[in-house]
């Protein structure tokens, strides 16, 4: 036979691990971000109806305080309907703070985790691969920009440098 005999090893792309690991970073921050507008939707609609709550309770008050004004009954029937307003605007102000407490908490969480597969792609980058034995002078200009960029990306995102 002529054939020759495939190497799965001679072949390979160096950068097809570098493009996977860049697709699945696109996507977990396609996903991050999706997740975030999605959360922050929620969080506004929540806040927008605890707000139009805060001004039907405002109303309320201010009616109950138009009628305490007929009678000494009424002031005190309207004054507990005002603590029972203000108690239940403490209560919703209370909640949105820990959803939003939570919100920024996983932001900040899945941020990290997103730049920490950023820079697991960007070091596959600047590793030489295994085959090449020494014959890397011709990359070395492209390891030069990427660990120049990889420096101001980790300077940027607070994290040390490893130069």
């Amino acid at each position: 036979m002529s054939g020759t005999i495939n190497d799965p090893g001679a072949g390979a792309n160096p950068f097809a691990d570098l493009a996977k690991f860049a697709l699945a970073a696109t996507e977990r921050n396609t996903a991050l971000a999706r997740n975030w507008s999605d959360a922050l939707l929620t969080m506004l609609k929540d806040q927008s109806e605890d707000a139009r709550a805060t001004l039907t309770t405002l109303s309320g008050s201010l009616e109950a305080m138009e009628r305490a004004l007929a009678s000494q009954e009424e002031t005190n029937r309207a004054l507990r309907q005002s603590l029972e307003g203000y108690r239940q605007l403490v209560d919703r102000y209370a909640g949105a703070q820990e959803r939003t407490a939570r919100l920024v908490q996983s932001a900040v969480d899945d941020l990290k985790a997103a730049g920490e597969g950023q820079m697991a792609a960007a070091r596959a980058l600047l590793a030489p691969p295994a085959w090449a034995t020494g014959a890397t002078t011709g990359t070395e200009p492209f390891t030069q920009l990427m660990r120049t960029w990889t420096d101001a990306f980790t300077r940027f995102s607070g994290g040390r440098t490893d130069t």
